[in-house]
């Protein structure tokens, strides 16, 4: 079994752990071993005599006083507050459905004592937390029920996870204080000087109180949503590192509860219907997984992507493409794509169909790591031995065939699509369908223009992909404009499952038109949230240094001479995500020779100013893509 392990990542973290909260504080030692009895009226009790507890008025008060102040509502006795929540799930609605489909609205039965907040900054908190998950953009790249419905209830009736949405609500609360328009510059402040600083140190005592609780009773169900919730801190105050060790815990507790030798008790004890649940986090760890590929903790060659799921895999002679394969395999498609209507009637439909047409593409990255691992291309440095394996990657013919696939199932989806994305449009624009519905197009574009890396095997294939970078770009602006709205508060702008901003990146690195591709870099520069794991200040200065690498490129040989250099393109981020390297062939000025060279820069915190330094190739000198990818040592 994988160890529940979470670790706050800063020194405030120490420092919080003294701030009293209302649920750290001691409870006080009775003085007798028997109950007191407090059920006399309030003027006795002032006066510390016996009372007959008469009602409505004590006769002891009538005949020596005249008057009895009444009786004082007396609360039922408190809970232990670690007492395991109370769900009540309604199995007959559930079982009418697939687990893919099925609603995560669950049935809940609140016990109002396990509910005290104890005080009234906690509830405010938490509010602060329900409005957030419960923003669009955040839930922006989830196709259900885990930010608006099922996190809200899951932390307001748990202990642990309710002290982690306390912190999120609190530093929710400090960003909305903090006179901040993005999330692109966190400092987090060392000592109480400014009112609203208050919230964050509040924030962070009840982050370690949820890392306290969880540590006194181990459950895989709170330490898989523990660690979603302990994300999205990490990534509200900046700490990517954090965010990582995260991820890297949490995809860890998955692959235990899936693979464990007792899998199936864990399973159904999981949740009396486990697989729609499930299914919800497993959905968001197989786009944090994929993230998690271009983000490294530490340095190439000294870090692995997410070590500790890495390690769990090694064990069970799994990959990270095989472990995002068994996620989505999870939930079973209720509808079939050989099966698609004539026109959808709404967008819950439309996303049934659509996550049923995602899920062909899944093995194909475990295909193209199988095709590389099958080749001899580890170790290989020689670029004529590398461009010929980049080319027999691109057009294999399995590669091709599951792209040819994709093509058919997503163009069956766009006819009849666009008819109801049509008359959304022309609706209200501040409707929810509105901004979804834009964000489902984004995601149909990604998928069909982005996506198939068969089409970047030459100049010519590639450029047709021009038309859909076009429209990805007026309908990014759109959404980006809607997001801008919530200017009130930058942490309305976090999303863990947002690919915008990464497909802005692509398309500034791979869209032959360069004026799409600047406006692509623009776009970026003034990104305003965070998604997921990427430092979008990184994408940013990484774009800005590939219009540079265009321009020298652009100098010299056919167009087809210059897309085979700009092949060699390659890039990580380390430390988290602020540290840069990118791999680029330059031009020689003294001998005149194209060569291929490695530069860093490391992002500094309060300026967008950074200094690209020249080093050698890290790793094996050969493709870096081999050497994230090479098979792990025996």
């Amino acid at each position: 079994m994988v160890e529940f392990e979470f670790s706050p990542q800063t020194p405030q973290s120490t420092q919080a752990q003294s701030i009293t909260t209302p649920s750290t504080s001691k409870q006080k030692l009775s003085r007798t071993s028997t109950n007191k009895v407090r059920s006399g009226c309030i003027t006795c009790k002032k006066r510390h005599i016996k009372c007959d507890e008469a009602k409505p008025h004590c006769n002891n008060c009538l005949r020596s006083r005249g008057k009895c102040e009444g009786y004082q509502h007396v609360a039922k006795p408190k809970k232990d507050p670690r007492s395991p929540p109370q769900l009540c799930w309604d199995s007959r609605q559930i079982s009418r459905q697939t687990p893919s489909s099925a609603s995560l609205t669950m049935q809940l039965q609140l016990d109002p004592d396990i509910l005290d907040f104890r005080d009234a900054a906690g509830m405010l908190y938490f509010q602060e937390f329900v409005n957030l998950v419960q923003r669009p953009w955040v839930a922006v790249g989830s196709h259900n029920d885990l930010w608006e419905v099922t996190l809200p209830q899951l932390t307001r009736n748990n202990g642990t996870l309710r002290h982690a949405a306390i912190a999120i609500g609190a530093l929710s609360m400090w960003h909305r204080q903090s006179n901040r328009q993005s999330l692109r510059a966190v400092s987090m402040p060392e000592l109480v000087t400014a009112e609203e600083d208050t919230h964050y140190f509040h924030a962070v005592a009840y982050y370690c109180r949820s890392l306290k609780l969880q540590s006194q009773g181990a459950s895989m169900q709170d330490a898989i949503f523990l660690s979603v919730l302990l994300l999205v801190f990490e990534t509200l105050r900046g700490n990517k590192k954090a965010a990582l060790n995260h991820v890297n815990h949490g995809s860890a507790i998955l692959l235990a509860l899936l693979t464990d030798k007792d899998t199936d008790y864990q399973i159904a004890n999981f949740a009396p219907n486990p697989k729609p649940l499930i299914s919800v986090i497993a959905d968001l760890f197989v786009d944090l997984a994929a993230q998690a590929r271009t983000v490294l903790h530490g340095r190439v060659g000294r870090d692995k992507p997410l070590p500790t799921l890495a390690k769990g895999l090694k064990s069970i002679k799994h990959s990270m493409e095989s472990f995002v394969i068994m996620l989505s395999q999870i939930s079973t498609p209720t509808v079939s794509v050989d099966r698609i209507p004539d026109v959808f009637n709404n967008l819950d439909e439309y996303e049934k169909y659509w996550a049923a047409a995602r899920r062909a593409q899944f093995g194909v990255a475990s295909t193209m790591v199988e095709i590389m691992q099958d080749s001899e291309i580890f170790g290989r440095q020689e670029e004529k031995e590398i461009k010929e394996f980049l080319y027999n990657l691109l057009s294999n013919e399995r590669i091709v065939e599951v792209f040819e696939a994709s093509r058919k199932a997503m163009l069956a989806l766009e006819a009849p699509f666009l008819p109801l994305f049509n008359k959304i449009m022309m609706s209200d624009s501040k409707s929810p369908d509105y901004l979804r519905a834009i964000h489902l197009r984004l995601m149909y574009l990604g998928v069909y223009a982005f996506d198939d890396s068969t089409r970047y095997i030459n100049i010519e294939s590639l450029q047709t992909r021009t038309p859909f970078f076009r429209e990805y770009l007026s309908l990014a602006r759109i959404a980006l404009r809607i997001a801008a709205q919530d200017t009130n508060n930058p942490a309305y702008q976090v999303s863990l499952q947002c690919g915008l901003s990464w497909r802005l990146l692509v398309m500034s690195l791979f869209c032959r038109d360069p004026l799409v591709r600047d406006e692509a870099v623009w776009m970026l520069r003034d990104y305003p949230g965070q998604d997921g794991l990427w430092n979008t200040r990184s994408l940013y200065h990484l774009a800005l240094r590939n219009r540079h690498v265009e321009r020298l490129n652009a100098s010299e040989g056919s167009s087809e001479e210059q897309w085979q250099r700009l092949w060699r393109r390659e890039f990580i981020f380390e430390d988290g995500g602020d540290r840069i390297v990118f791999r680029y062939v330059d031009k020689d000025e003294v001998t005149g020779e194209w060569n291929l060279i490695e530069e860093a820069t490391e992002l500094p915190e309060e300026s967008d100013e950074v200094h690209w330094q020249r080093q050698p190739l890290t790793g094996s000198g050969g493709l870096l893509m081999v050497d994230l990818y090479a098979p792990p040592a025996d």
